[in-house]
């Protein structure tokens, strides 16, 4: 099973630059499998975009994680 670090520690710095530009996005997906079990998964996703004495820094993170039914 993976595990996400959710610590104030293990964020990232702030890039240096100006913003440009930031977007996060979250889904949510249930799957059917033939057998007639479902399975749902969530996704995460960050970028970020800043414009830095001429030059365009881009940070993309992104995690997904399969959900169990609690009691399962």
């Amino acid at each position: 099973m993976k595990t996400q670090n959710t610590s104030a520690t293990a964020r990232h710095q702030p890039l240096m630059g100006a913003l440009v530009h930031m977007s996060q996005q979250t889904r949510i997906a249930e799957n059917v499998g033939a057998d007639g079990k479902s399975a749902c998964m969530l996704q995460t996703s960050k970028l970020e975009l800043n414009w830095c004495h001429g030059e365009l820094l881009i940070r993309f993170t992104g995690s997904a994680v399969t959900l169990a039914k609690a009691g399962a």
